[in-house]
C-alpha cells in the first residue's frame, strides 16, 4: 500500500509487484453528510433525542441510508457534529427537498428554537478498506 505517495513493494516469487493507493472501484462512490451546529451544551442532550426521533427514522426511510453518528467537541463546548453515511451521493440527494423542510420545521418546533446547520457532503477518494 503506498504511504505518502510512496509504493509498497512486495516480492512475488522472481517478480516484484508495486502496490499504489487507489481510488474505490464503486461505480457510486459513498457519501459522507456532514452537518455542524452551534447548540448550548446544556441542550445537548434534548438536540440528540429530538434528533433521533425526529430526523433518524425519515432518514432511515430513504434507499442509501447507511448509518449516522453525532459527534461532540471536546475543544468546543457548543458545538454538534452529526456524520450520516450514505451509499451514493446520488441516493442522499434524492430526498425530495418538500421532506426536508417539513423534517426541518417538525425538528425547530420540537427543539423551540432553530438550529441552522453548517453543512458540507464529502465523497469517498480512497480508504484503507478497500484493500
Amino acid at each position: 500500500m503506498a504511504v505518502l505517495g510512496v509504493p509498497a513493494i512486495a516480492p512475488i516469487g522472481k517478480q516484484l509487484s508495486i502496490a499504489t493507493a487507489q481510488p474505490p472501484s464503486h461505480t457510486e462512490p459513498i457519501a459522507i453528510e456532514w452537518l455542524k451546529f452551534q447548540v448550548p451544551s446544556d441542550q445537548h442532550a434534548q438536540f440528540i433525542e429530538q434528533d433521533a426521533a425526529i430526523w433518524t427514522p425519515v432518514l432511515a426511510s430513504y434507499p442509501g441510508f447507511q448509518h449516522k453518528e453525532i459527534w461532540t467537541n471536546p475543544d468546543q463546548p457548543n458545538e454538534l457534529v452529526i456524520v450520516i453515511h450514505w451509499a451514493s451521493f446520488e441516493q442522499w440527494q434524492a430526498i425530495p427537498q418538500s421532506v426536508l423542510d417539513n423534517t426541518t420545521q417538525r425538528f425547530h418546533e420540537a427543539m423551540g428554537a432553530e438550529y441552522p446547520p453548517e453543512s458540507t457532503g464529502f465523497r469517498l477518494a480512497w480508504s484503507s478498506e478497500q484493500g
